[in-house]
């Protein structure tokens, strides 16, 4: 064999190895590297999956979620002394704020308005509250925080509100599972100042909500908002009431979901004669995706 023809010889022994091995299948830790960049890919093409109406009842039941939410709710008031009874649409908004090592504050709004009638109606606001909640990184099923409450004197009329700058300590904490959350949640105003003839307020407040999934889209609830005023006389300075409710989930989006609910509360201790002795109302709360708040304002 002539000298020329072994360079060929070599080049076309090169090339048979090589199709030899392309054609060789391939190992079961290649085959797995495939599939984890395929699924990946995927993941990346399709976004980020989108959380169950389950997932999302139990978020809204817990009062140190981190979702932005927008909810409204519509109480009847009904056996209130002197013939009255009342409207009340309350509006509240949840606005969480992530903080470096899964630290996060939650800051919550609401804003009342009630219908009052008697010998004859009218309408106005109550008094709005704020809190923010510094809440510690997740811990399992547990959850807590704390943080400052305040109440502001946005009511116009008197008898719908203290008309006070109130401010003081809050604190929750509670236990969430895959079918179950409950809470407490304990706070204290006092009148920092306000209308120079109105009385002076200092209120502790006692909140223990229980909650459980019906079935996947379906939860029920019990809850009271325990207050005792610490300037009233009597049985007047406790209003107790028990809140029985019962929402669906629907989800409309990766982001997006409404709830739907009933409620019905009877108030074992009213706290004054002109308070309702029941109420009977209906809440729709909106969870949005993050960033849709700066967006309604036109923020970047």
């Amino acid at each position: 064999m002539s000298s020329g023809t072994r360079p060929c010889q070599r080049m076309a022994g090169a090339i048979a190895l090589l199709l030899a091995l392309a054609a060789t299948p391939a190992s079961a830790q290649d085959r797995a590297l495939a599939e984890d960049s395929l699924n990946h890919a995927a993941v990346v093409a399709e976004g980020p999956a989108p959380l169950s109406a389950n997932t999302i009842g139990r978020s809204l039941a817990n009062p140190l979620a981190r979702l932005t939410t927008i909810s409204t709710e519509l109480r009847l008031a009904a056996g209130m002394g002197d013939g009255r009874h009342g409207l009340v649409n309350e509006t509240v908004l949840v606005k969480p704020f992530e903080l470096p090592d899964s630290w996060a504050i939650i800051t919550r709004a609401a804003l009342p308005v009630a219908l009052v009638e008697n010998s004859r109606s009218y309408v106005g606001l109550t008094d709005a509250t704020l809190a923010a909640y510094l809440v510690t990184p997740p811990r399992g099923p547990w959850y807590a925080g704390v943080g400052p409450t305040m109440s502001l004197p946005t009511a116009n009329r008197p008898g719908l509100g203290s008309r006070n700058w109130e401010l003081g300590p809050a604190a929750a904490f509670g236990y969430q599972s895959e079918s179950i959350t409950s809470g407490i949640l304990v706070s204290q105003r006092w009148t920092l100042g306000g209308a120079s003839a109105g009385p002076r307020t200092t209120l502790s407040v006692l909140q223990g909500l229980f909650s459980f999934s019906v079935t996947e889209d379906w939860s029920a609830g019990i809850s009271t908002e325990t207050h005792y005023d610490w300037e009233g006389h009597g049985r007047q300075r406790w209003t107790v009431p028990i809140t029985l409710s019962l929402g669906r989930v629907f989800t409309l989006g990766n982001d997006r979901a409404v709830q739907v609910g009933g409620l019905a509360t009877h108030y074992i201790m009213p706290g004054g004669p002109q308070r309702a002795v029941w109420e009977f109302g209906l809440n729709l709360a909106f969870v949005v995706p993050n960033g849709f708040l700066y967006r309604l304002s036109g923020m970047r």
